[in-house]
């Protein structure tokens, strides 16, 4: 089991555009199960920093290699690409690279 956590920036001004995009009442449910068919769970997203810009991200895959290859020919994917990805700075697809992925340095259980 891999457990992924990544930082990424929304543009300024697009904070709310973001947040209404995810929130439950909008978030598809289409995109919800390309996740979870591309292996990953235990998905949690965090807003806040300056000007609430900063997003960091968690789940939890088998396989993160095997995820993106998943999404990366998921057309559910690259169409929730087309919203989201406009509205960052950096990040938008976990598919195409675009998200840094942070390296874990402690754990304790």
């Amino acid at each position: 089991m891999e457990r992924v956590v990544f930082l990424q920036w929304i543009k300024e001004g697009c904070q709310e555009a973001y947040e209404k995009a995810h929130s439950p009442e909008n978030l598809w449910p289409s995109i919800i199960a390309e996740c979870q068919a591309a292996g990953m769970h235990n998905y949690t997203g965090y807003i806040g920093g300056p000007n609430n810009r900063m997003v960091v991200g968690y789940f939890e895959v088998e396989s993160v290699e095997k995820m993106n290859e998943y999404l990366s020919k998921s057309e559910i994917n690259t169409e929730w690409s087309k919203i989201i990805t406009p509205l960052m700075e950096t990040g938008g697809d976990v598919a195409n690279g675009s998200m840094e992925f942070m390296r874990p340095i402690w754990r304790i259980e």
